[in-house]
């Protein structure tokens, strides 16, 4: 693993033990920055720190539910005391209900909405102040093309475009800080949350007929932490292959050039 450059920064993950953080934190950990794996299951977010300092990485990991407040609290004491502050925060906490509209109750339906939308809110807030401080700081969401797109699955779709919304809400918040707030917006990522199904359709409906590799999400992200990309804020940057731009619209072309 390359040795830690001047520019390394203090990253914390939400999520960091799910399948598209494995990407997010080897990349993270590859550049030098030491990476904070933060996460519901204790254990898992331990072993995600761990995989990260046998490489030869720094990491160390806590545990918080992101629709808690209190869990935030919490972890912002603990990150305080035993890190000190942090550079850069990147949401990626996240579910998936596979659950259509009849098939919901409100409180699942809420509780999608707790973990995808009001967790990085309660994060945003907490960690908002020291990452203005650093006068540099950093803040990504893990957003997705479903909250452009729409979605099967409402309480997903409708959680994703809220958090897009709000990274663009914040710049006011965070105008003049130093801080921008930018969302990555993935289409099908190889994880094993993504059913076969859908893994089937990716040739049919990406036109680079690819699936996205989490390690290309982590790319993205530790571009944004680079002082190169100051000026992009308030944005969604998509990571779909182009499938946003033809969604739901056209399928492949039965032969190069033909006619949509």
């Amino acid at each position: 693993m390359a040795t830690t450059p001047s520019t390394s920064k203090t990253v914390l993950v939400t999520g960091a033990a799910g399948g598209m953080c494995a990407g997010i934190n080897r990349r993270l950990a590859e550049a030098g920055h030491t990476v904070l794996c933060v996460d519901l299951d204790p254990a898992a977010a331990k072993r995600a720190a761990d995989e990260i300092s046998a490489a030869g990485g720094q990491a160390a990991s806590f545990e918080v539910d992101v629709a808690d407040e209190a869990s935030v609290q919490r972890l912002k004491e603990a990150v305080t005391s035993e890190i000190g502050a942090i550079d850069a925060l990147i949401n990626a906490a996240g579910i998936l209900d596979r659950k259509y509209l009849m098939d919901h109750d409100v409180a699942s339906f809420k509780r999608a909405l707790d973990i995808n939308l009001v967790g990085p809110f309660a994060m945003i807030r907490t960690f908002g102040p020291e990452l203005v401080q650093a006068g540099s700081g950093r803040i990504i969401n893990i957003s997705s093309i479903a909250g452009t797109t729409g979605y099967p699955y409402p309480s997903y779709a409708a959680s994703k475009a809220g958090l897009s919304n709000l990274t663009r809400s914040l710049l006011l918040d965070f105008w003049g800080t130093g801080v921008t707030v930018n969302s990555i917006c993935p289409g099908v990522v190889d994880t094993p949350m993504v059913i076969q199904e859908v893994r089937d359709q990716v040739a049919r409906k990406v036109p680079t007929g690819q699936i996205v590799d989490p390690a290309e999400i982590g790319a993205l992200a530790c571009f944004l932490l680079t002082n190169d990309a100051r000026n992009i804020n308030g944005a969604d940057l998509l990571i779909d292959g182009g499938a946003t731009q033809l969604f739901q619209l056209f399928d492949r072309p039965a032969t190069a050039g033909a006619d949509a």
